[in-house]
């Protein structure tokens, strides 16, 4: 009986037409499947890009209170180092004061300047103004140190760039 009621279902007689006919249905059931689906997609992907967004936003301002935070301790250093400048007569003495100070306020805080002459020339720390830059390359003269702060370079070293024996002036010489 049951065989009957499922040939009357689909309207058609014998097991080849009924499994072709389950299959078509299956097909049609798939088909308003996907549709649902994309139709679900569409009105789902607006948003999940909104919330995505928005926590985009949060994270920025989050990592901007971090690096406020971070940064505070040289920012009320700094504050304090202009009230020190500000004290002091003596101009010898303030260059003396402010560069010992910022140094100091910067080497706390994890940076560390670069660029000396006689270092080895190596183009992810340094920028070359003038000379060559091949592999034997050394610092010759330095126009602006550079600042790298955990292994990452925040200012390259501006310098002159020669052969290892520039870099040892010979007698008689003077290195610029």
């Amino acid at each position: 009986m049951t065989g009957q009621q499922t040939r009357d279902d689909y309207g058609v007689d014998g097991p080849d037409e009924i499994a072709i006919a389950m299959l078509e249905r299956l097909a049609d059931e798939q088909g308003r499947l996907r549709q649902d689906f994309e139709r679900l997609a569409a009105a789902v992907t607006p948003l999940l890009t909104k919330q995505y967004r928005d926590t985009e936003a949060r994270v920025r301002v989050l990592e901007t209170r971090l690096r406020n935070r971070q940064e505070r301790p040289l920012i009320i250093r700094m504050a304090s180092l202009l009230a020190d400048v500000r004290r002091i007569e003596s101009a010898d003495d303030v260059r003396i004061h402010v560069e010992e100070t910022m140094l100091d306020a910067l080497t706390s805080a994890g940076y560390q300047e670069m660029g000396c002459e006689g270092d080895q020339f190596d183009p992810d720390f340094h920028e070359p103004l003038a000379g060559s830059v091949g592999q034997a390359g050394v610092i010759t003269r330095v126009h602006g140190r550079g600042l790298a702060c955990h292994g990452d370079v925040i200012i390259k070293a501006r310098v002159d760039v020669g052969p290892a024996a520039a870099a040892e002036p010979e007698q008689g010489e003077h290195a610029t």
